[in-house]
């Protein structure tokens, strides 16, 4: 049944789920949510399993119009978020009446929300996910061969199940788990078996160098504007490629794979970016101040770790 009708997609709307695992030898993105703490608390919330697909706002200006009445969670940026013009919070359940309408203004801290309701939205999966790759054309309305694969004007969202009221769940997240979206941000590097290879003056750069994060970024990578990382060579056999992994090309601007990012890479890689700090990047502007530190692999993967366990993922 449908549960909310697309009246402005604004910048940018898709809908995600935890995204195609195991089909890179095939040549395909995982994709998924820029900001998994974010999508994983929506569907807490909501005591949905953590595979419930969302809607991933990007850039606010979206508008969508209630069916039935329906509960949902917004998690992620703050968007201005309102109910027939009232202001509305985030990161707690949000009880919609039958010709609602759901909107958002311009981003105010962060980039990207995400919209949860009971059970998830519903849409034909592609090797076994719903999860929208715009590059590879699947995900999302691609099963009905729309170019792009995006959520557009019109659209009529259906959800999985017909219990998408439920008033009697009235839950917030704790606020020592909503995260502050900064101006600067301090990313944590695992430094990857291709460092050594990079000069000490290189990498003493690396580190100590400001960055900022250009325009020129999307959900395949993020570049980075700043000081010249001099490579140490002009490139590799192309290999496979992990999510997080900071590539430094012949110009020496480092560029940072992110969810939709290809699956073979031939750019030299100093590193890889913790997981877990990938969920602050994918919230920052253009033109935030990034810095990296290193971080040792086992205290990243315990990090993950319990993060992972948390949300039974």
């Amino acid at each position: 049944m449908v549960a909310l009708e697309v009246i402005d997609p604004g910048m940018l709307v898709q809908l995600q789920d935890t995204g195609r695992e195991g089909m890179g030898y095939q040549g395909l993105a995982q994709g998924g949510p820029m900001d998994l703490h974010a999508y994983c608390w929506a569907n807490y919330l909501l005591e949905n399993s953590m595979s419930c697909p969302q809607l991933e706002i990007t850039g606010g200006q979206a508008k969508f119009l209630a069916h039935r009445a329906v509960t949902l969670v917004l998690t992620g940026a703050d968007l201005g978020a309102r109910i027939n013009n009232q202001p509305v919070g985030g990161w707690r359940t949000i009880h919609l009446n039958k010709g609602d309408i759901l909107s958002f203004l311009f981003p105010r801290k962060g980039l990207r929300a995400y919209l949860a309701i009971p059970g998830g939205f519903s849409a034909p999966a592609v090797f076994g996910s719903v999860a929208t790759v715009a590059r590879d054309g699947i995900g999302g309305f691609g099963a009905n061969n729309r170019a792009g694969c995006q959520i557009r004007q019109g659209d009529c969202l259906e959800s999985i199940t017909d219990q998408v009221f439920k008033p009697e769940i009235n839950r917030m997240i704790p606020v020592r788990y909503i995260p502050e979206y900064e101006q600067e941000l301090r990313l944590n590097l695992i430094e990857s078996y291709q460092a050594s290879a990079f000069s000490e003056e290189s990498r003493k750069r690396f580190y100590e160098s400001n960055f900022t994060l250009s325009s020129n970024s999307d959900r395949m990578g993020y570049r980075l504007d700043g000081a010249d990382i001099t490579p140490p060579f002009s490139g590799v056999i192309s290999e496979g490629i992990a999510l997080g992994a900071v590539q430094i090309p012949e110009n020496g601007q480092p560029i940072i794979l992110m969810r939709d990012h290809q699956t073979l890479g031939g750019y030299p890689k100093i590193g890889c970016v913790a997981q877990m700090d990938l969920n602050k990047l994918a919230q920052a502007m253009p033109g935030t101040l990034v810095r990296f530190q290193p971080i040792l692999f086992e205290t990243a993967g315990k990090k993950l770790k319990r993060f992972y366990t948390f949300f039974n993922l």
